[in-house]
């Protein structure tokens, strides 16, 4: 078991409790004998929380060669941004998955134009338990144990962690004797909290992402700890992936940014700056759709 001080999960969360937004504006030149200011194109972006910082560094590198783009961002969990597409009439032009599924379910209801999917960096699932470890789990056939009573999930039909972690007790044989004690909640900083104040055993994340500040402070005093890995090979490879909404009006610039963002160079640059890749793939540019979910063969 791995206990410490932990970076883990994929607990993307609200910023300030809503939609947060990012734009920039570079004042421009005025006054007589001037040119006239070029007029602003945005891009709107969905991003999930985890990887932000990582986006904002190839962001920032993408406005040096286009003065006169402007980026604006809706930053949340990965179930509030599919949400917030679903029901929005504004949608993005280019949403970003933090393990792939949530792009599979969007691409399923014909919102994102599966041509442009990209993958780049990989997660690794893993067991989370309160620091006392109540429910004695140290492998994944201890949670089938009488002392695990509840297993805090996120909603495994959207959620990629989730989803890649039903996969894999299936696959296992676990499933159907855990099926009982699995109880979903809503986003993954939710299922996440049930093992905070003791309303669960056990809860499923991805190791890795950048934390909030308030997640990073509860690891750092040591409130959870990694009770056990799953079996890669249980699992299809859950990757970031982004994709151009099919809905855009800005295709041209979406397709130059998404190319930019998926780059060799940026890719790399966003492994320096918390983007996971936990699974030892290469830092270039994969392909996603259905057929990398079927699981480890999709590799």
């Amino acid at each position: 078991m791995r206990t410490a001080a932990i970076i883990v999960l994929v607990v993307l969360v609200v910023v300030g409790g809503v939609l947060a937004w990012r734009a920039q504006v570079r004042p421009e030149a005025s006054g007589r004998g001037s040119e006239p200011a070029a007029a602003k194109e945005s891009l709107y972006l969905a991003i999930p929380q985890g990887i932000l910082l990582a986006v904002s560094e190839v962001m920032a590198k993408f406005e040096e060669g286009h003065p006169n783009i402007e980026f604006m961002t809706t930053i949340d969990t990965p179930e509030a941004l599919v949400e917030a597409i679903r029901e929005n009439p504004k949608k993005p032009d280019i949403f970003i998955s933090p393990g792939g599924h949530e792009a599979e379910v969007l691409r399923r209801e014909g919102y994102l134009d599966p041509d442009t999917m990209a993958a780049f960096g990989s997660y690794e699932l893993a067991v989370l338990v309160p620091k006392a470890n109540p429910g004695k789990v140290r492998q994944l056939r201890d949670l089938r144990g009488p002392a695990v009573k509840v297993i805090s999930l996120s909603d495994p039909d959207l959620n990629a962690a989730c989803h890649a972690a039903r996969q894999a007790f299936q696959n296992l044989g676990l499933w159907e004797a855990l099926q009982p004690k699995v109880a979903v909640t809503g986003c993954c900083m939710e299922s996440y909290k049930w093992i905070l104040d003791g309303r669960a055993e056990a809860n499923i994340q991805f190791l890795g992402c950048p934390l909030d500040p308030k997640t990073a402070k509860m690891a750092a005093q040591e409130k959870v700890a990694i009770a056990a890995t799953f079996p890669r090979e249980a699992y299809y490879v859950p990757r970031n992936v982004a994709a151009i909404l099919t809905t855009t009006q800005k295709r041209k610039l979406a397709e130059e940014f998404l190319a930019f963002l998926v780059s060799p160079e940026n890719i790399r640059l966003m492994a320096k700056h918390g983007v996971r890749n936990d699974q030892g793939l290469p830092l270039t540019r994969g392909p996603w759709g259905p057929e990398q979910e079927v699981g480890p063969r999709g590799r």
